[in-house]
């Protein structure tokens, strides 16, 4: 069962996020987790030029996201922001495609590539609203959302409603049928929030906010996921990487 408590996680500071809006992401390592003594160093958002050097203590871990993929440091130690060598660029950049595809194909899956397998208890497209999860959803293009469940091989209903009571809708699954467009009577709107109930499963209360046009990077993508507070859509997408990086022969 989901918990339905939508507080996020303090993520970046505001000069943090100016700071990584300002650098060229796409040259530069990003800190996507952290934890331990250093972590208030180091917090998810923080932009790392090629120079910088991390000093750990013992029981920090940092995970970082870069050009080639991710690499998850563990204290105490020194290390360089950068990645040593470059992870094989077919290694798993089709399941990263996938994933953050903007293509609204509801069909859309990530198959095996090269050891990256689809995570079969989340969505296919970190852009699909997951009826299942609680928490902040960044939504990309509002025209554009889909519904994902979770087990579709049964047929179900999934009721949909404001939380402020204005508007409800039901969506209608038939088996095997996993993804839906968002139902047009509900608008999309920056901290709309809606509960969904499918089944018998417990209600589970989702928050809507706009992330605009994605990021062509993963670097800048991550950025803009943790500047909203979309931690299963930034999870989702750390942790592909990290299987793309580690299938490639890159470090992790």
């Amino acid at each position: 069962m989901h918990s339905t408590n939508l507080r996020a996680p303090h993520f970046a500071a505001v000069a943090l996020l100016a700071a990584a809006i300002a650098a060229p992401l796409s040259a530069a390592t990003l800190v996507v987790r952290s934890a331990g003594p250093s972590a208030g160093a180091y917090p998810p958002g923080k932009v790392l030029q090629p120079t910088a050097k991390l000093a750990l203590k013992a029981n920090d871990l940092v995970t970082l996201l870069d050009e080639h993929g991710t690499r998850t440091l563990r204290g105490p130690g020194s290390f360089t922001a950068t990645a040593t060598a470059a992870a094989d660029a077919d290694g798993g950049n089709t399941a990263i495609a996938a994933l953050v595809s903007q293509r609204g194909d509801r069909r859309v899956r990530i198959g095996a590539v090269r050891g990256v397998e689809s995570d079969t208890g989340r969505p296919p497209n970190i852009w699909f609203v997951d009826a299942s999860r609680a928490g902040t959803v960044c939504v990309a293009n509002p025209a554009a959302a889909n519904l994902w469940r979770p087990g579709s091989e049964a047929p179900a209903k999934t009721m949909i409603a404001s939380v402020t009571g204005a508007s409800k809708a039901t969506v209608d699954w038939s088996p095997g049928q996993a993804v839906q467009a968002w139902p047009s009577a509900l608008p999309i709107a920056e901290g709309a929030r809606y509960r969904l109930t499918t089944g018998t499963a417990a209600p589970v209360e989702i928050r809507m906010t706009l992330s605009g046009e994605p990021k062509p990077d993963v670097q800048g993508m991550a950025s803009a996921l943790i500047a909203k507070g979309c931690t299963a859509q930034l999870d989702q997408l750390v942790e592909t990487t990290a299987a793309a990086t580690k299938a490639s022969g890159g470090a992790n």
